[in-house]
């Protein structure tokens, strides 16, 4: 009895702050002038009818996946590109957004609802998405994480198709698995190419993803702003990363380096977002993008073939 006394006396505001810090305290705060990438994994739920196609390189499903991604550009934050390959969409944030504190939770949580959301409307089918918040300390280590997921979709193609090929010449789950494990990616190539599949057979999209970014044109003398798909990325690996260098240093306005070869998995290639200049350090800036100051409303209106 007492101690409902005691919670009938304490007001709203007292009650808030009480318990308010169990909600806050272990909820920390993004790392200040870091380069936010978010990856979200989608898991299927219930039962999936066949008009998706197989999962998740049918061609139903991969535009499904697009539309969400492009879809996830206009939500909640301000996202300067986005990369799709199989099941998983990364999405760059703009460095804007960070300039004041953040919280993980919400950036995740608002990013995961959202493509819960579109995928539903895109595809009809319910996925569960668990998304992965990185922050990145160098626009070397953007690049980096750009190029990797390009291995992995690669990596991750050659596997579903040896999979499916192995299936229908009539091996068993079982011996399928046994033959897929270990092997490395010129094993299963050659493997394909042996079963009549060879790595051009797979679609083009399915092998090295896709790339979504704002580009910007002139309508009727005022700018516009919309949503590019490159759906045909270059399978070479060095004027792929000459084009995402161009179109981050476009997005997000960093000068960025040029290497004169792929970055390697382990190097230690980090260049700091801070640089300095004449032994004076310089904080620095990110360039004003025009699309920083529009509304995600106004940028949404404005998707408008022209």
């Amino acid at each position: 009895m007492m101690e409902n006394d005691t919670l009938l006396k304490k007001g709203i505001g007292e009650l808030q702050r009480s318990l308010e810090r169990f909600e806050s305290y272990n909820n920390g705060f993004i790392l200040p002038d870091t380069l936010l990438v978010l990856r979200l994994d989608a898991h299927r739920i219930g039962e999936w009818d066949s008009s998706v196609g197989e999962y998740p390189c049918g061609e139903a499903i991969t535009a499904a996946f697009h539309k969400t991604a492009e879809a996830l550009m206009t939500s909640s934050f301000r996202v300067v590109m986005a990369y799709v390959h199989g099941d998983e969409i990364s999405l760059v944030i703009d460095p804007a957004e960070n300039n004041n504190p953040l919280r993980r939770s919400k950036l995740i949580s608002h990013i995961s609802s959202a493509a819960a959301i579109h995928f539903l409307q895109a595809s009809g089918h319910a996925a569960l998405f668990d998304t992965h918040l990185s922050e990145l300390p160098s626009v070397a280590r953007l690049v980096e994480y750009f190029f990797w997921q390009r291995r992995y979709c690669y990596r991750n193609a050659l596997t579903i198709a040896l999979r499916k090929k192995l299936i229908t010449s009539g091996l068993s789950n079982e011996e399928t698995e046994r033959q897929l494990h270990g092997a490395s990616e010129a094993q299963k190539a050659v493997r394909l190419a042996e079963l009549g599949s060879p790595i051009d057979s797979i679609p083009h999209t399915t092998r090295r993803g896709a790339l979504l970014y704002w580009e910007s044109l002139l309508k009727n003398d005022r700018e516009h702003f919309r949503i590019k798909t490159e759906l045909t990325l270059s399978d070479d690996d060095a004027l792929f990363l000459s084009k995402l260098r161009h179109l981050l240093q476009e997005a997000i306005g960093i000068e960025l380096p040029q290497p004169v070869t792929a970055p390697r998995a382990v190097a230690n290639t980090d260049i700091p977002i801070t640089t300095a200049a004449k032994g004076v350090h310089q904080q620095r800036t990110y360039r004003n993008n025009r699309k920083t100051n529009v509304s995600v409303i106004k940028m949404t209106a404005n998707l408008q073939k022209g």
